[in-house]
């Protein structure tokens, strides 16, 4: 009787060996702007032949959690590119009485994490206005997209968001605080992380107002390094990050193992799959 009692409670409330057989673990983590399919078509290959790279991409680096910037809400290019990205799934700005706008689009693998909760905001003086913008002239409808997250590595809970700042002055300097502003209360509560297409470089105003609330990934990682199937390889210059991986959370010790920026090229004429690199942190915490 006895033994029939433990194991019943057990079964209830989970057993150290449960635990084990899934611990946590790291994430794999890219952020990548792809460049809009109808953007520069004199200098890129066209976009059915781009989203074959970023197969290429999602293939070698594997990662856990995306962040895509400057996808359109044409031809349903979320679901292409997903078709491209295998189990995974998307968070992006699509509500029932308007087009959707998946400008900054979560990619997240489903086997790994549960979707709990998501939203959005604006980057504009009324942030919570759908579509609103007005921290430049000219300026793009701009937002920050953010889901809650169940990690199913060591059953936790994680808020990650993406974003593409404006890149018309001084719309980057406005729109940092805001992103600080918003994040705030999750950091007192969750593990962090914030990333996307800032066009802010690390010299900027608006990247130094980020890194008085959040930490990049790059200053963490015990090493970095680029990828490239190019020969020799080609410069980098670290002071024009403008993609960046950032990390937060209070009590979060995070650690990161790498940083890679991928140089890959593809195509007949060797040319690479968007004007950003895609950028890849192997982050833990």
């Amino acid at each position: 009787m006895l033994a029939l009692v433990a194991a019943l409670f057990v079964s209830a409330c989970g057993s150290d060996d449960d635990e084990k057989q899934n611990p946590p673990r790291p994430i794999t983590l890219m952020t990548f702007n792809v460049l809009c399919s109808l953007c520069n078509l004199q200098e890129y290959d066209p976009w059915a032949e781009r989203l074959v790279y970023f197969e290429d991409i999602f293939a070698r680096y594997d990662p856990d959690l995306i962040g895509l910037q400057e996808l359109t809400p044409l031809n349903g290019e979320v679901d292409q590119v997903l078709a491209h990205a295998p189990d995974r799934s998307a968070v992006y700005f699509h509500p029932e009485d308007r087009p959707p706008y998946p400008d900054a689009t979560i990619v997240y693998r489903t086997s790994r994490f549960e979707e709990l909760e998501h939203g959005e905001y604006w980057l504009s003086p009324t942030p919570d206005v759908p579509s609103s913008s007005g921290f430049a002239s000219p300026q793009l409808p701009r937002l920050v997209v953010w889901a809650r997250l169940r990690d199913r590595a060591g059953d936790r809970e994680l808020y990650f968001a993406t974003t593409h700042f404006d890149n018309n002055s001084p719309s980057q300097e406005l729109s940092a605080p805001l992103v600080l502003e918003r994040t705030a209360p999750w950091t007192k509560t969750h593990p962090v992380i914030v990333n996307g297409d800032f066009n802010s470089r690390p010299d900027s105003t608006a990247y130094g107002i980020l890194t008085g609330g959040f930490q990049n990934a790059f200053d963490l990682a015990a090493e970095w390094h680029v990828d490239t199937n190019q020969s020799p390889e080609p410069a980098y210059d670290l002071d024009d990050r403008i993609d960046h991986n950032f990390l937060a959370g209070e009590g979060v010790g995070w650690t990161v193992s790498s940083w890679v920026v991928d140089l890959t090229v593809y195509g007949d004429k060797q040319r690479y799959p968007s004007d950003h690199f895609p950028i890849v942190s192997v982050v833990e915490y």
